[in-house]
């Protein structure tokens, strides 16, 4: 899941279906072949400028294929590709993503790719584990798309607000802890009057500068979840994400200590806070030192903030170890497009050769995240190898994935939502809010 510039499917700002280049010719589903090939893209413009650049190599190569990109939330929004298919209007190509991989693919609304990936030698070695594995759907092993590339979480900080503190910077692989995390925490929180949230005359009511900010702020968007796994905890656990893990003991440490964060060392955005002004752009303004997020913020800075001096880290280690969340993003085909061979070799392409810029991610094939597409790219921070790539590498990297398509709902007012709520707002400890939601998570999980 993006946790701040691209985000989630809820909060891309993508609505209508817009034809944004090339011809106009292309079949709907169930209709005949044709040379057009029709491919749903979303997120913002740049996003957008981004694919259709990496494709003129693809235009190139294959003259007589000519390309439609359509602007729409489909692959974003599993419902939104549901509305095009009821229409007869479902493109031959979509970006899907980690997080609703596996429903679509339940559904049958994506082509399997695995046999032509053996025929034509795309080699799962070649990409990034943790990421090429996210494609491979929980229901047969197959997989049903190539990535586009990935997303990483990791901590931002403002050097400058660490240097006035006295304090050693983070280490850059991710060797510190939350505990020390939380003691810089307190020391960079400032009240009005230039107190830390240690010292005795502190104010949290007139806090100026806040140590830290996870986005547990916002209980449907889990950026919580790599606290948890550090923790030995977590939401969904086993392999198909189907086993309920909220009542461990590693879980409630965690949330406990986000809790206490926000209310007893006041030292971190608040949900109240959060509405006022969004915790990452209280970062980017330079009103946070810390925080967890992935590399958009890197072009959110450069955009709003240019002078922010800042650089970023693995994010630290708990009890199980050290943990990043990871959200990809990757192409597939339309399994009941006529144009699907057409589909798979724009797919393989894109994924392969046109691997690079697309959509600001880090490219999940060979090395090429070790070059100018991303590592050597100009105005990059001095640890980005450390903070981004290398995490990618660790046993507790987990992507977004969601086997049983029954995340949302286990979050919601239905499942642990009302949990969640009560904890982020200090109404109950995290034993207490979290006591009993195993079974209503069992419930809606159907076990």
């Amino acid at each position: 899941m993006t946790f701040t510039g691209r985000r989630l499917p809820a909060y891309l700002a993508v609505s209508a279906l817009l034809a944004v280049t090339a011809c106009s010719n292309t079949s709907p589903s169930g209709g005949d072949k044709s040379d057009t090939l029709s491919i749903s893209v979303w997120g913002v413009n740049e996003d957008i400028d981004s694919i259709k650049a990496a494709a003129k190599g693809f235009e190139q190569a294959n003259p007589s294929i000519k390309l439609k990109f359509n602007k729409t939330d489909c692959g974003a929004d599993y419902a939104a590709c549901k509305t095009l298919i009821a229409g007869k209007t479902m493109s031959d190509v979509l970006v899907t993503g980690s997080w609703n991989l596996n429903e679509m693919a339940n559904d049958g609304v994506l082509a399997d790719l695995t046999d032509k990936m053996g025929a034509d030698s795309v080699k799962t070695s070649d990409f990034v584990p943790v990421v090429i594995e996210s494609d491979k759907a929980a229901k047969d092993g197959r997989y049903y798309a190539l990535p586009m590339g990935y997303n990483v979480q990791s901590l931002f900080y403002n050097k400058a607000m660490f240097a006035k503190a006295g304090l050693k910077e983070p280490a850059a692989n991710g060797d510190y802890t939350y505990q020390e995390l939380r003691a810089w925490s307190r020391k960079l929180t400032l009240d009005a009057a230039g107190n830390n949230a240690e010292s005795p005359n502190f104010d949290p009511k007139k806090i100026v500068q806040w140590g830290y900010y996870n986005r547990i702020a916002i209980p449907s968007e889990p950026g919580y979840s790599p606290v948890l796994w550090a923790h030995g905890g977590g939401l969904l656990g086993d392999d198909k994400r189907d086993q309920c893990e909220i009542e461990k003991a590693g879980t409630i440490e965690a949330m406990q200590l986000l809790q206490d964060m926000m209310w007893k060392d006041h030292s971190a955005v608040t949900p109240q806070q959060e509405q006022q002004t969004p915790g990452y752009l209280r970062w980017i303004q330079g009103h946070v030192a810390m925080q967890q997020g992935s590399h958009e913020q890197v072009t959110i800075a450069a955009q709003q903030n240019p002078k922010l001096q800042y650089d970023m880290a693995a994010l630290p280690k708990g009890p199980a170890g050290n943990s990043t969340l990871l959200q990809v993003h990757s192409w597939a085909a339309y399994a009941k497009s006529p144009n699907v061979d057409n589909a798979w070799k724009f797919v393989k392409y894109m994924a392969t050769e046109g691997a690079g810029k697309q959509m600001g991610l880090i490219p999940a094939y060979k090395d090429v995240a070790s070059g100018a597409a991303f590592l050597q790219a100009p105005g990059e921070p001095a640890h980005l190898k450390e903070a981004q790539l290398d995490p990618a590498k660790w046993p507790l990297a987990r992507t977004n994935i969601d086997p049983t398509g029954q995340l949302g709902t286990v979050l919601g007012q239905d499942g642990i939502g009302p949990a969640l709520t009560s904890l982020i707002t200090n109404k109950k400890t995290a034993a207490e809010a979290l006591k009993g939601t195993c079974a209503k998570v069992e419930k809606i999980l159907g076990s």
